[in-house]
């Protein structure tokens, strides 16, 4: 697809779409992108439920907020609320927003893009080749290359794919102190973490049972892990018969995840299914050294700047983070490399800029 010059902030109106209820690296991509646009002075209006945990995030943010109501009145109503604003373009943020967004394509007569997260094939079902065929879809935004990679081979038209990087917000992140009480709760020990959903995709077993052979071998290492999710319950099952219970701390939701990531010795990333991951991002632009499962999407942010095993195999991660924890050395200098890169690569501004641009080629 030819790159026209982005639209001007003044002639900007973009609607974004968004379904789901929970809250996530997408919401929080959403969110810093919506925000970012306001303050450029483009007009913007997010479309959200109000039950969901973006909506109160978002009016919090001061921004333009409609509440989502999924009837076929509440539809018509946000049609005619829409159409009272002028919109120049709809922007979609999942899959469900994506069957929202061509229905409004067609009434509001305005191009509609999707960004697109997830790096798994589209499936073959007539809906899905419904929801995402060319004709009803003017262009997709991939959050990597390995998404791309995935729609492409999909069958979607790579002229129409344009990437816009997840991003970070890299001077914030500077700004996150060292927090020694956070340490001193774990001893004199590494201190090594993860980030995210307790779901099957990503893969927190793994963790579980690399902590589990190297307490084998008395390595000096806490585990922590953030989030909460529907493997809980199995996972502090296996961390109690693992022998773990002392060392490996099942921490809930964190709000000031973020915060607690720049504590980390190393972050452990195990997840198998990432388009791209704003938490590994997050953590390189922190100085903050990876070892990560070799998902496409992960290998792909990572760049070289840490340490890859097999998403199967415990033993490859439990010597991945033995090595990284007894070389300070190696530790550092990837952590270095790992910034910079973030710095060149994953600011949000350029995921901004990427953004308008993707909004030119259709405007």
């Amino acid at each position: 697809m030819n790159i026209s010059a982005p639209p001007a902030p003044d002639v900007l109106r973009v609607a974004h779409l968004h379904t789901n209820l929970t809250w996530g690296g997408g919401e929080s991509q959403l969110l810093a992108l919506a925000i970012r646009l306001q303050a450029r002075g483009g007009f913007t209006v997010l479309v959200t439920p109000a039950r969901g945990a973006l909506y109160p995030r978002a009016r919090r943010a001061g921004l333009r907020v409609l509440a989502l109501e999924d009837t076929r009145a509440g539809r018509r109503q946000l049609w005619l609320d829409l159409q009272e604003f002028g919109l120049t373009l709809l922007h979609a943020h999942d899959s469900g927003s994506t069957s929202l967004g061509i229905w409004l394509r067609r009434h509001l007569g305005v191009p509609l893009i999707l960004t697109r997260r997830i790096a798994s094939p589209l499936r073959r079902n007539p809906l899905s080749r419904w929801k995402y065929s060319p004709r009803r879809l003017d262009a997709v935004i991939a959050i990597s290359n390995t998404v791309r990679d995935v729609m492409i081979s999909s069958g979607y038209p790579a002229g129409r794919i344009l990437v816009a990087p997840s991003g970070v917000d890299v001077e914030a992140l500077a700004r996150i102190p060292a927090d020694p009480d956070f340490r001193a709760a774990y001893g004199r020990d590494h201190l090594v973490g993860g980030l995210g959903r307790l779901s099957w995709k990503k893969n927190w077993m793994l963790m579980v049972r690399a902590a589990e052979l190297l307490a084998r071998e008395s390595f000096p290492v806490q585990w922590v892990l953030a989030g909460d999710g529907p493997d809980r319950a199995e996972l502090e099952m296996a961390i109690q018969r693992a022998g773990l219970a002392g060392r490996f701390h099942l921490l809930g939701f964190r709000a000031d995840a973020t915060r607690l990531l720049r504590q980390l010795d190393l972050l452990c990333f195990p997840s198998l299914m990432e388009g791209a991951s704003v938490t590994v991002r997050e953590a390189m632009a922190l100085g903050v050294p990876v070892v990560a499962a070799d998902a496409p999407g992960v290998v792909e942010s990572l760049a070289g700047h840490g340490w890859i095993v097999p998403g199967d195999d415990p033993a490859a991660l439990a010597a991945a983070v033995r090595a990284a924890l007894e070389n300070p050395a190696a530790r550092q200098a990837q952590a270095a490399a790992a910034r910079e890169f973030a710095g060149l690569h994953y600011d949000y501004e350029q995921t901004l800029a990427a953004t308008l641009a993707a909004y030119g080629a259709v405007h």
